[in-house]
């Protein structure tokens, strides 16, 4: 459809505008950000375990390697002169990746209890 006034002449088109959707308030976060934490959630739990079973692998190999160290000197107790640095050194790794092991088991455990808390969540 064409309008004129005088010399200025425009086009007019008649369509349908979209309706902006209304959102609907709720008390908790958005559904967009919760499927966004579950689907982060669902990424870092595999990883998490992972790095979990590469630090028990790790620890169980530089454990052996701590009993082959002790049985070569015959030498079995850390506090004694005669003990092995390498074995020292070694052993002190292990322990490092145990703890590790251990603190990304309590970063496990809490992942996985945000993600049943938001799979509930996103339920309702």
């Amino acid at each position: 459809m064409t309008l004129s006034m005088g010399d200025y002449t425009t086009s007019v088109s008649f369509g349908v505008t979209p309706l902006t959707r209304t959102r609907r308030r709720s008390n908790g976060p958005p559904a967009r950000q919760v499927e966004g934490r579950i689907a982060s959630l669902k990424k870092r739990i595999p990883l998490l375990r992972r790095l979990i079973a590469d630090c028990d692998h790790m620890a169980c190999d530089l454990d052996q390697e701590v009993r082959n160290e002790e049985n070569r000197v015959r030498v079995h107790n850390p506090a004694d002169i005669a003990y092995s640095i390498y074995a020292k050194a070694t052993g002190s790794r292990r322990d490092n990746l145990r703890r590790s092991a251990d603190e990304l088991r309590a970063h496990l455990a809490k992942a996985e209890q945000q993600l049943s808390e938001l799979g509930e969540a996103s339920l309702l």
